[in-house]
């Protein structure tokens, strides 16, 4: 199906939450092209992808279970632009916890993220809005057993505890040329590399490993983060420890 042809089937079905309740998603109107014209202005190269528009033309996004909101217009919402620098957020969970999908500066669409922030963690949720349409009828169909779940609930503590793709900096440069002029923009070795290129689905890293108030550099248009290590307290440094 399309993404269209998918949320068409969603506006119209009704479904059965865990405890056996029904319920139906509360969709909002389309934007009219007045609103599609004022909103592509808050888009980088004041541009949205075809697919997008179509969607905002059906629907700017709904509220119900699971994602418990979800507008389809939120551009830069997400805030943490470190991580990503231009998004419009799909859903949140009511928790905190929100899917994002990147928007590149032509405009283009990236990938969707799942972004936890506790514990916090970036997942790469999907590759397209087809299929992340798809993973939310599964959602609503199978409650329990599904791709969302196991992203939202088991992934981020795996990827939590393991902090895979993740490299120290003088290691990630030696072997990553192509990549120097930015690498190099950090000096010393108190950095630590997040490296999402050519990853799939549920691979992720954890980018809040160093608290809350972290230094993040992205990549200008690679899956590239460059994260800098806690700082070293005054006695610690004394000690060595």
């Amino acid at each position: 199906m399309t993404t269209i042809e998918i949320i068409r089937k969603l506006k119209s079905s009704t479904f059965l939450n865990e405890d056996g309740e029904s319920y139906s998603l509360d969709f909002k109107l389309g934007l009219t092209n007045d609103e599609l014209e004022f909103l592509k202005t808050k888009f980088p190269s004041n541009r949205i992808a075809n697919e997008l528009e179509e969607i905002l033309r059906e629907t700017k996004g709904w509220e119900g279970y699971g994602l418990e909101t979800a507008y389809f217009d939120s551009i830069d919402e997400f805030g943490f632009t470190e991580l990503i620098s231009h998004s419009v957020t799909l859903g949140h969970d009511g928790f905190g916890n929100v899917w994002v999908l990147e928007i590149k500066d032509n405009g283009d669409l990236g990938k969707i993220f799942y972004a936890c922030h506790d514990p916090a963690v970036l997942v790469i949720y999907c590759n397209t809005l087809n299929e992340f349409f798809e993973s939310l009828v599964e959602f609503f169909q199978k409650p329990v057993d599904n791709y969302l779940n196991d992203v939202h609930e088991k992934m981020v503590t795996d990827i939590w505890s393991t902090n895979p793709n993740t490299y120290e900096i003088t290691d990630f440069r030696n072997s990553n040329g192509d990549l120097v002029s930015f690498l190099n923009l950090f000096e010393g070795d108190n950095w630590i590399v997040a490296d999402l290129r050519n990853k799939k689905n549920r691979d992720g890293f954890a980018w809040g490993r160093f608290g809350s108030n972290q230094f993040t550099k992205r990549h200008p248009s690679e899956l590239v983060w460059v994260i800098q290590k806690k700082k070293k307290g005054f006695l610690s440094k004394i000690f060595g420890k």
